[in-house]
């Protein structure tokens, strides 16, 4: 284990490098059931993360040193149980604020929180929420990032890397020390404002107001027109309205 710190920092402030790992956020989990005392902003970073996962149990590989897979807990007392998908917007914003900066403007967030250019998955989001009483108790940032990965498992479509999209390696260090810089902005903002990423959240949204294929239980052509309060996404379906909760409907890419 290996300790490093970053100056002025709530997010990265304190960094904890694991040799190996089978979940930041599980190694996390664990070490706050068992009250372990972490900081805001303590980032938990892994080598090597054997056993990654994704939304929804979905797993999430990736090859020792290439890539960059970390935790960040963090403290959003100030908000609701309901507005917790205010967190998961704030996220998803400061990585694509740094990817942009690298790529350009190709970098769209595909709904919720996964990070996509064009067509093809560069990243995503796993955060896991404490609630006590009225307000988020704690909550878990996973974040996982092809970065200098350049050959994938076949099984997978339409995924890529950083490397595979600028032609180069990516420092993984400096990329770290963007994206907690990033997360801090974007989450300093919302302490005060909890809605105040929603429609740059739309105007980054993968897909947003554009004619498009989904599947349902069938599949059905519509326009995302929006995400209401608690992260369902809207999709207007022929002038339908329809809205779908996670893993209720699928892109068709």
């Amino acid at each position: 284990m290996q300790n490093n710190t970053f100056s002025r920092l709530i997010v990265g402030q304190k960094i904890v490098v694991l040799k190996r790992v089978d979940s930041t956020n599980n190694y996390i989990k664990r070490e706050l059931a068992k009250s372990t005392p972490f900081s805001e902003g303590t980032v938990i970073m892994a080598e090597d993360q054997y056993s990654g996962r994704g939304q929804a149990q979905n797993k999430w590989l990736s090859p020792p040193g290439l890539n960059l897979t970390f935790s960040t807990v963090l403290y959003p007392s100030f908000l609701s149980p309901e507005s917790q998908f205010e967190l998961n917007i704030a996220i998803s914003l400061a990585i694509n604020d740094v990817l942009s900066e690298i790529i350009g403007s190709d970098i769209k967030i595909k709904w919720p929180n996964d990070i996509y250019y064009r067509n093809s998955k560069v990243g995503g989001v796993l955060i896991e929420n404490s609630i006590q009483g009225r307000s988020l108790k704690s909550s878990i940032i996973g974040i996982g990032l092809n970065v200098n990965q350049t050959e994938f498992d076949p099984q997978l479509v339409h995924v890529t890397s950083l490397k595979n999209i600028l032609g180069r390696d990516v420092e993984l260090k400096e990329l770290l020390t963007a994206l907690c810089k990033s997360i801090e902005n974007r989450y300093l903002k919302i302490t005060s404002d909890h809605s105040a990423h929603r429609a740059e959240y739309l105007r980054c949204l993968y897909r947003y107001n554009e004619k498009h294929k989904f599947v349902n239980k069938e599949e059905f052509f519509g326009i995302i027109t929006g995400v209401d309060e608690v992260g369902r996404i809207v999709i207007d379906s022929e002038g339908e309205q329809k809205v779908f909760s996670f893993k209720e409907v699928s892109f068709v890419i």
